[in-house]
């Protein structure tokens, strides 16, 4: 097996976050790797049930909530990052990005040339699954190969 240069640590800043991090550090400190911690803010802009375009905020005041949201974001992976306690030694970058995170991840991952990403899994089935999982599509679609990290068991 090829031992991993670029990987690409997705993250959702929740409590999840660390444990999946802790994983790709020890990958990477093994493999001499360099880390991207990724986080992608999905923006979602919900109407109003009237139906009233008086009720339609301006775009410059959907810039200004995603911005508020990318620097909340900011904070959280800066929190994340002083709780992993980085080594020296290892190439460390961070990226926060806006979109849809499967979508952007499997985008990052292309450009940086990535050769293993890295993500949690809450193990979810049945209807759950048929919304949609981001841990799901990265795995069928990436270039490269894909770590799952189970973050929560599927009884809860």
């Amino acid at each position: 097996m090829d031992t991993y240069k670029q990987i690409l640590v997705a993250v959702d800043l929740t409590d999840d976050s660390q444990l999946v991090c802790r994983k790709a550090l020890e990958l990477a400190g093994e493999n001499g790797a360099s880390i991207l911690l990724v986080h992608v803010v999905e923006f979602i802009y919900q109407m109003s049930t009237s139906y009233d375009p008086l009720f339609y905020p301006s775009f410059e005041e959907l810039a200004i909530d995603e911005e508020e949201l990318i620097k909340l974001a900011s904070e959280k992976m800066a929190d994340l990052i002083k709780e992993l306690n980085i080594k020296v030694g290892i190439n460390f970058d961070k990226e926060i990005v806006s979109g849809i995170p499967k979508s952007e991840i499997l985008r990052i991952a292309d450009e940086k040339n990535a050769d293993l990403i890295v993500c949690g899994s809450h193990g979810r089935s049945g209807f759950e699954l048929l919304l949609g999982s981001t841990a799901n599509a990265i795995l069928h679609h990436a270039n490269c190969d894909v770590l799952a990290i189970r973050t929560r068991k599927n009884s809860e």
